[in-house]
């Protein structure tokens, strides 16, 4: 793919700021409404996430799409589109995967359950009546009220974006310019920018049914058929949707064929978002991925076969990997989701720094004034000023855990561990695989065994905050650890692809989501006063700090177990980090073990999504080359992920209608 020559325009700071906060308040007032609605609706439905697995995310791709009428008309430059892509990231990314109401909410809400008063004195709670009225909703905001909670919630979103962001600054070189790791999404977006930013690639197509257009055909035919089928109960289930998780993934009965004879065998995805952005993916990542399911699924028959995981096979998939007491990935003799959860994400991330060591040196010395290299002119700002704002950041991150009420240790092991490695792992995973579920079922507790070897024996506030920010910041990215991470490096790929100046998009994007932050939250504080409990998300939590904490957490794996396979996965991580490094030959790699053995993988049965773009990817290249893959898969991929944004608003704005007139 071609890089063009790096230029600087004028940024439109204003419309762009303004349009941060339009995009912000239309997110949340669409997914408020939209959570309403049976059948899981804002899952494949809202100006957020759509796609858990990709972390594909609306508005960074319909702000493009939308645009390619008035491309004649208008000039739209690369750096334009490269900042209205960087625009839309932080409105979508924190609205996340429809978890955006498990962050206020809760935190308000734990005031009504709170047995033994741990959070009776938190000056940023609002008082119990506020909370109260919030649940019947037909009441005005009272901002002196929700004021404080909706700062010190924001303060630690963007504390921890530019934390998480300024790791992608000092890594871009390496990451970008060097090994030119290809983040599939950003590949995608680069696809449609192309037939706006001049108008001759579209000029082209225009001649014949070109395989953007394919693409974007393709995802109406994917999208529509299942929005029908969430709509009326009459439609036909065509793609059989009503039977799939909301990520799009079949988890067969204990009577399926194959799950009652292949213990390991939890099913399949249809998530045609995931297989068209697999298209674009590494062919190693997605040979490990099938490839080391195929191992697991091995080693459990023979466990099996010798005693573990017994009446699995009589048990539905989901089951297999949910139950506590008998899982494929927790329990058992390989416990998987503790091999790559806990050493195996924690391995990764060390290999990004001890791989680069060298760079990573020169970066420290041009900090310190003892070199400076010429490519420093190049990026967002001095690497003195990026160490200075990671340690300023990170000060940040302290201090917003401590107004939780986390202490001290326990909050610099979440930032060290539940946010740094994990999402520095995760980021690897996603710019390399496509791929960013992570999961909080069970693993993220191991850094808070650490602060609490055993269960305490008094609970304290800031052990009951310490484990819930444990779990609720190593999950999906719109939980805030991983934000930074995420869009940063999305966009950052994007100003390469255009040639855009690195400087002006890191702050665009730094900008919108100081905006997009506060604005997302406060609109659900409002919306939730208005509409009272059909907005707040889960509205009948019982999560009792006092007793959850204690019954939960300890009752997981030991701390034994966790260090011992933790060890494991840390040693079988790095060994592939280094070899895969070292020996261009050498057919395994640590993105798709990671991808295939922790819980995401395993619950969305990626297998089946990985192995079949494998083929594809394989036969195009055999066939065509480089040369048919650049000019066949990839705009088909651009294509899809243009139509998927225009038909994700299409039926946000009919379950918007659906809400206000019931059909």
């Amino acid at each position: 793919m071609s890089v063009v020559e790096k230029k600087v325009e004028k940024v439109p700071w204003i419309p762009l700021a303004v349009l941060s906060a339009v995009l912000a308040f239309l997110t949340m007032v669409s997914y408020s409404v939209l959570g309403t609605l049976a059948g899981s609706w804002q899952c494949g439905y809202n100006l957020g996430m759509v796609s858990r697995v990709t972390c594909y995310v609306v508005w960074p791709y319909l702000l493009l799409t939308v645009l390619y009428p008035f491309r004649k008309r208008f000039k739209l430059s690369g750096s334009l589109l490269t900042y209205l892509y960087a625009v839309g990231a932080p409105a979508s990314y924190t609205l996340g995967f429809a978890y955006i109401g498990w962050v206020i909410w809760p935190l308000a809400r734990t005031r009504v359950v709170d047995s033994m008063n741990l959070f009776a004195n938190m000056w940023w709670e609002p008082p119990l009546s506020a909370i109260n009225a919030m649940v019947y909703g037909n009441v005005a905001t009272n901002w002196a009220e929700w004021g404080p909670i909706l700062a010190v919630v924001s303060f630690q979103y963007i504390a921890f974006f530019f934390f998480t962001s300024t790791a992608v600054l000092i890594f871009r070189r390496a990451w970008f310019d060097t090994e030119q790791i290809p983040f599939p999404l950003t590949i995608a977006g680069h696809e449609i920018v192309k037939r706006l930013e001049s108008g001759a690639v579209a000029d082209k197509e225009k001649k014949r049914l070109s395989p953007f257009w394919i693409g974007f055909i393709l995802a109406f035919v994917f999208e529509i058929p299942i929005f029908m089928a969430r709509t009326f109960p009459w439609f036909p289930d065509i793609y059989s949707w009503r039977a799939m998780c909301p990520s799009g993934t079949y988890h067969p009965p204990e009577t399926d064929l194959i799950g009652s004879i292949i213990v390991g065998y939890t099913g399949y995805s249809l998530d045609a978002i995931a297989f068209a952005m697999a298209l674009l993916v590494p062919l190693s990542v997605s040979f490990n991925v099938w490839f080391w399911t195929l191992v697991m699924w091995v080693l459990d028959q023979i466990a099996y076969a010798t005693g573990s995981f017994t009446g699995m096979l009589s048990q539905a998939s989901w089951a297999r990997m949910c139950c506590s007491s008998n899982s494929l990935g927790f329990t058992g003799p390989f416990r998987w989701n503790l091999v790559s959860m806990v050493g195996g994400f924690l391995a990764l991330a060390l290999m990004q720094i001890f791989l680069r060591r060298s760079y990573l040196l020169h970066t420290i010395k041009a900090a310190i004034g003892k070199s400076k290299p010429e490519w420093e002119k190049d990026e967002a700002m001095s690497y003195r000023s990026m160490y200075i704002m990671l340690a300023l950041s990170f000060i940040g991150c302290m201090i917003s855990q401590t107004i939780l009420g986390v202490d001290f240790w326990a909050s610099f092991l979440l930032i060290a561990f539940n946010c740094f490695t994990t999402w520095l792992a995760m980021l690897m995973l996603f710019g390399h695989g496509a791929f960013g579920a992570s999961d909080c079922r069970i693993w993220p507790t191991w850094t808070m065994r650490i602060r609490w070897p055993e269960a305490p024996s008094e609970i304290t506030t800031g052990f009951a905050m310490s484990e819930l920010w444990a779990f609720r910041g190593s999950n999906v990215v719109s939980w805030g650890y991983g934000n930074g991470f995420f869009m940063t490096a999305l966009n950052l790929k994007m100003a390469k692809l255009t040639g855009t100046s690195v400087r002006n998009t890191f702050w665009v994007t730094a900008i919108a989501n100081m905006i997009a932050v506060p604005v997302l939250f406060g609109t659900h504080i409002w919306l939730a006063n208005i509409w009272g409990s059909k907005v707040g998300w889960v509205v009948t939590s019982s999560w009792d700090p006092a007793t959850s904490c204690i019954s939960y957490v300890y009752s997981l794996p030991s701390n034994y177990d966790y260090a011992l396979y933790g060890a494991a996965g840390f040693v079988i991580v790095s060994a592939l980090s280094i070899l895969h490094a070292s020996f261009t030959w050498f057919p395994f790699e640590p993105i798709g073990y990671l991808i295939a053995t922790n819980f995401g993988g395993l619950w969305n049965s990626l297998w089946s999504v990985y192995l079949a773009a494998w083929i594809v990817k394989t036969i195009t290249l055999r066939v065509g080359g480089s040369k048919l893959y650049e000019s066949l898969l990839m705009p088909s991929v651009g294509g899809f992920a243009a139509g998927v944004a225009l038909a994700t608003l299409f039926g946000s704005i009919a379950g918007v209608i659906r809400f206000y007139v019931p059909y």
